[in-house]
Formats: structure tokens, sequence, C-alpha cells
């Protein structure tokens, strides 16, 4: 009873997220991250990859991939000069082979829509397993998207960003894939009795994958904290994951029918699945036992705890009202305050993070390895408040000298108050600090380094600029 009544609610508070996507992607996919599960995904993606096979993935195949065309089409087209269909090999008939054209039906593939040719080196719409598309996105799809995002974001090592996020994105990869294609699937099928065209049913395949791309971006923003060009980008090099799909099932399970490797193998993927799925669960455990903690009235450290977690999946909104709650709790709460200016920093309200930075300084002078006196001075630079940039970014500069964030912002207060020279050697030393960063830090120096560098470019431009004038005006 109990088992049922949890199935029942498991199901309905999955869908519910699933609904959600339409409207609000990315607090849709945080609730995945937080309450999804594997089991409603795959189903769903079963499901709705077999009503997308015959409504939509048929017609294109029929049209494109299996077209039947007759030998006599070839000995037609050859005696009016015309170039003959394809055969499968992709090579055309000599005059001197014409005898050796197979005497039945010839099976060729048509240009697609918008791609030609070259979409065959991508996809196939040839018929398949009820488990491939699952299967495809559990073992090909989402590890390529972590190799692919390690690569163009600065997460940490593969196997260490796989371990940690697979789980989680693997929950947001299966509604998601279920939730973008479910819309063209059903307009497939609702078309069906009006005998859908193979080009509308190509349109509809291509809408469903462009908004599962748009969904995996917001999954990838959302778990991992990147950017929306870092997630796109990533979204992008994993498509490539699905070149050949059914070649590479196809060897797979040829390889793995093998009873003696199944008996070595099972041991393995089961261990896997084991803690895959006891790691995602512990993640969601956390977040329970973290929201469980804030009915404490004067907890104020679940409150902040949830605070960081809505930080690092940019729900600044969010993330706010939780460090306010802890603030509330425990005035002098000051981590909570720390993040707040953070926040207010990068959301413009300078008045307001100086105010919260304030009290950080008041209550510990070195709160953040002192990085509080960084956020003081980069949060007065953009008020265009020198003066006070300069003084609180000098004394975090006493403490942290090779820090290359806080010697950019030094040289920018330096900049504008005037003082050319200094600025120059301070940007000097920021270029020279992130390239002597250690190797797993410095990603966190580059951009700073690029600044800098762009900063000192454009000093010299003005001045080479300055000097042609003068001996233009001689």
């Amino acid at each position: 009873m109990r088992a049922g009544v949890f199935c029942h609610f498991m199901i309905w508070e999955n869908l519910k997220l699933s609904l959600r996507l339409y409207s609000r992607p990315l607090s849709a996919m945080s609730g995945i991250i937080d309450e999804g599960n594997f089991l409603y995904g795959a189903a769903a993606v079963v499901a709705i990859s077999l009503l997308l096979q015959f409504t939509v993935r048929t017609r294109i195949y029929e049209r494109y991939e299996a077209v039947i065309a007759p030998p006599a089409q070839h000995q037609t087209a050859r005696a009016q000069g015309e170039a003959a269909p394809a055969v499968p090999s992709g090579k055309e008939p000599s005059e001197e082979d014409e005898e050796d054209l197979p005497r039945g039906p010839v099976v060729q593939r048509l240009p697609l829509p918008l791609v030609g040719n070259y979409g065959w080196w991508f996809v196939s719409f040839a018929p398949f397993s009820a488990w491939t598309t699952l299967l495809a996105l559990a073992a090909l799809y989402v590890p390529s998207t972590i190799l692919a995002l390690v690569l163009v974001a600065p997460l940490g090592s593969f196997g260490v960003v796989l371990r940690r996020d697979y789980g989680p994105l693997l929950a947001c990869t299966l509604v998601g894939w279920a939730a973008a294609h479910l819309p063209f699937a059903l307009a497939g099928f609702a078309l069906t009795p009006l005998k859908l065209g193979a080009g509308s049913a190509f349109a509809l395949w291509l809408a469903g994958n462009l908004y599962f791309g748009f969904l995996m971006i917001c999954a990838l923003r959302t778990l991992c904290g990147v950017g929306y060009q870092h997630a796109a980008g990533a979204v992008a090099l994993s498509w490539l994951s699905f070149c050949g799909e059914s070649v590479v099932f196809k060897v797979g399970f040829s390889l793995i029918s093998s009873p003696f490797l199944l008996f070595w193998i099972a041991p393995l993927l089961l261990g896997t699945i084991y803690a895959v799925t006891s790691a995602y669960r512990q993640r969601q455990r956390f977040s329970r036992n973290l929201e469980a903690a804030t009915i404490n009235p004067r907890d104020s450290e679940a409150h902040y705890q949830l605070g960081l977690i809505h930080q690092q999946r940019h729900q600044y909104h969010a993330a706010m009202e939780r460090f306010k709650r802890a603030v509330e709790i425990d005035p002098r709460e000051t981590d909570a305050h720390y993040q707040l200016g953070r926040i207010a920093r990068e959301q413009g309200r300078l008045s307001e993070a100086i105010e919260h930075f304030g009290v950080v300084v008041t209550q510990d002078d070195k709160h953040a390895h002192s990085e509080v006196w960084r956020e003081i001075g980069a949060t007065y630079t953009a008020a265009a408040m020198y003066e006070e940039a300069r003084s609180a970014l000098e004394r975090y500069l006493e403490r942290r000298s090779y820090d290359p964030e806080g010697l950019y912002h030094y040289g920018e207060a330096l900049n504008y108050l005037g003082q050319i020279e200094p600025a120059r050697e301070v940007f000097r030393r920021c270029i020279e600090a992130a390239k002597t960063l250690p190797y797993y830090h410095r990603h966190q120096g580059r951009r700073w380094q690029k600044l800098a560098g762009s900063r000192l470019a454009a000093r010299k431009e003005r001045a080479r600029g300055a000097g042609a004038s003068s001996i233009n005006h001689d």
C-alpha cells in the first residue's frame, strides 16, 4: 500500500516537473536535480521514442533513407544522359558494369532538407529497438556532454565531474528529452490521418531536437553553474556522440551477447549503476535534509547552505531569500552577508553591496582569506569612487600581493586616478601573477590576464597614435 502511494506520488511530482519545463525550464531543471527519478525518465523516453518512431521518423525514413529505385530507372536515366540514382555503395556504376546492376529494387538515400547529403553523417532514421534511444542517452550522450563541458569550461578533471554529475545530468537528460519531443510526437500523431508529409515530419523531428538542445543548455547551466556560452558549446559538441549510433550499438550488443563476456561485464555494469544511483540519491537526500533543518527557527546554517546551492545554480532571487533569512536568524552570519554583498555587486546594487561588505569587515577583517577587501575595491571601482577603491585594494594586496583579480582592479583604480605608469606596472604584475598560478588555478587568472593585456595594448595604441599625430603636426 505504501509502495503504491509512493509510486503515484513520484509519478505525479515528476510529471509536474516535466510540464514546468515548458514554462520555467531553469526552475524545472533545479527541481529535477532535487526530486527527479531515473525510472520515470526512462519510461517516458521509451514511450515517446516509440511514438516518435511510428509517427515522424517512419515518414522520413521511407521518403529519404529507404527509397526504392527499380533497375530500369538506372537504364532510362543513362539513355537520357542524366545521372542515375545512387546505389548503396555511393558510387555510380560504370557502363562496363551496367550488366552487373541488381535485378531487383535498389535502395538509395536522397538528400535531406537544409543539410543535403551531409546530414547522413550525423543521423539515421532506420527503425530501432525500443531501448536504443534510452541506451544512447545514458551510455553515449550524457558522458560525451560531460566530456565536452570539461573541455570548454574549467570544471576539473573528467573523472571527478563524471562521478559527481552523471546521475543528476542523466535525470535531467531523460526528462528533458521526453518533454522536448512529446509535443512534436503528438503533432505527428494528430497529422497522421491527414497524410503527414516527409518534409513536415523532418521539420517536427528537427524542432524536437533543437528544443532538446535548449533544455540541455538549461540543465548544464543549472547543474554545473556554467555560462550559457559554455553550455551551448558543450551541447553542440555532444551531438557528435550520436554519429554512427546504430553501428555502435550493433557492435556493442554483438559483443556482450557472448555468455562468457556477459559473465564478466555484468558485475561491472551493476556496480556502476549502483554507484550512480546511490550518489544521486545521497545528493537528493542532502538537499531534503537541509530543507527539513530549516524548520528549526534558530538554524541559520541550513538556510545559508541552501542559499549556496541556489547561487551555484544562478537562482539569485532564491539565494538572496535564503541568505537574508540566515541573517535574520543570526545577524553575525558573516558568510551570508558576504554572499549578499557579492550578489548585490553583480546585479549593480553597489550601495547595498558596500553595506553588506561593511558588516563583514566589522565582524571579521580577514574573512574569505581577506577577499572581502578585493570585493570592496571592485565595488568602489564600479561606483567610480576610485580613491576609496585604491585604499581598499592596497590593504588587500598587502596580504595577497600575487592575486591577479586584485591586481587588475588595483590597476583600474590607478588608471582612473591618472597614475598611468604605476597602473601599467600593476597590469604587468597581473599578467605575471596569472602565468605563475598553479595549473589547477590557472583558468581562474586567465580572464584577468586577458583584461590586463588588453589594457596595456590599448595604452600602447593610444601612445602610438599620439606620437604619429605630433609628427604630422610638426
